[in-house]
């Protein structure tokens, strides 16, 4: 097997990662056959190491950066080198950076030229709608708020379930949110890991008394991320939830953010059982966690006895 390595800078601002991922889509649809990694340079060499100690005919690198500076004339070709020498059976290919290619300034020139020639015909088009002669910069700020309005209008969120039975979930952070989705998350055979470096007491009962889960009592590192379905981040410190949050989806791993449910891929609903077969779940799209708590005491109190009486029923039928 192939692998392409991307190397990216490391960055801990929510949305930094789009026009990556974005690249690394692509080539794993245009390179079937070819496995397509991503890294950053803190985590190069570790991972680079963990890729060749596995069955793989040789491994691309590609700077994702722009200026020839010390990473791509230093930092990367050492780290290329030992690891080159440790396993000499593996070919390595060391890519120029982005900013060395030579398709990279016309791509950049023509993006300019159509960034132009967008802005010119998208101001013609409003002074016609509008009759008005405004500033490019009052268009500008119409344009983003059109945008922005487009979006909140279409942020309705998928629902779903998810078997992640035998799954790998990771869960950072140690504390009282952090201890309600695990123990959300026991009933659905999921291998559950719990990094952070203090844990609530409980968390040590439950792996007592369950195999599935692991407790790692230190501080969160990208490495945590191996051979993960699914991370749950459940912090009270923003660079931390960040920083995991961005490492996740440079790796295409889904996120749960608890504290910022916008920055991850889905939310998780109120749930409700009844009897063996009757799930209810309650959402209000993430938007507002109490009203949702709310919604899911008045059905359990007004509703619970007649959905059990109903599946009673159903089983007798």
């Amino acid at each position: 097997m192939k692998v392409i390595l991307i190397i990216a800078h490391h960055c801990i601002l929510p949305g930094a990662y789009k026009g990556f991922e974005d690249i690394l889509d692509r080539l794993h649809h245009d390179m079937p056959g070819t496995r397509v990694a991503s890294t950053s340079l803190l985590d190069l060499e570790n991972d680079l190491r963990t890729i060749l100690r596995e069955d793989v005919e040789s491994v691309t690198l590609l700077p994702y950066l722009l200026l020839n500076g010390q990473h791509t004339k230093n930092d990367v070709p050492k780290v290329v080198a030992r690891l080159q020498a440790e396993f000499p059976q593996i070919p390595i290919t060391l890519l120029p950076c982005l900013g060395d290619w030579n398709e990279f300034a016309d791509m950049v020139v023509a993006g300019v030229r159509n960034a132009q020639s967008d802005e010119r015909t998208a101001l013609r088009a409003y002074r016609r709608e509008t009759k008005e002669w405004n500033s490019p910069l009052s268009l500008s700020s119409n344009l983003i708020a059109q945008s922005a309005s487009a979006r909140a209008r279409c942020s309705s969120l998928f629902s779903i379930e998810l078997n992640l039975e035998g799954r790998n979930v990771l869960v950072v952070g140690g504390g009282s949110i952090a201890l309600r989705k695990v123990k959300t998350l026991l009933p659905t055979g999921a291998r559950i890991t719990v990094v952070a470096p203090q844990l609530l007491p409980e968390f040590k009962i439950l792996a007592e008394s369950n195999p599935l889960v692991s407790l790692m009592e230190r501080v969160y590192e990208p490495l945590d991320l191996r051979g993960v379905f699914m991370v749950f981040i459940c912090t009270d410190k923003p660079a931390v939830n960040a920083l995991v949050n961005n490492d996740a989806h440079a790796r295409r791993i889904l996120v749960n953010n608890a504290c910022d449910y916008r920055s991850g891929d889905f939310i998780v609903p109120a749930r409700m059982d009844f009897g063996e077969n009757i799930a209810v779940t309650v959402s209000t799209q993430g938007r507002s966690p109490s009203l949702a708590k709310k919604l899911k005491q008045k059905i359990q109190s007004e509703w619970g006895n007649d959905l059990a009486q109903i599946e009673r029923e159903s089983n007798l039928n």
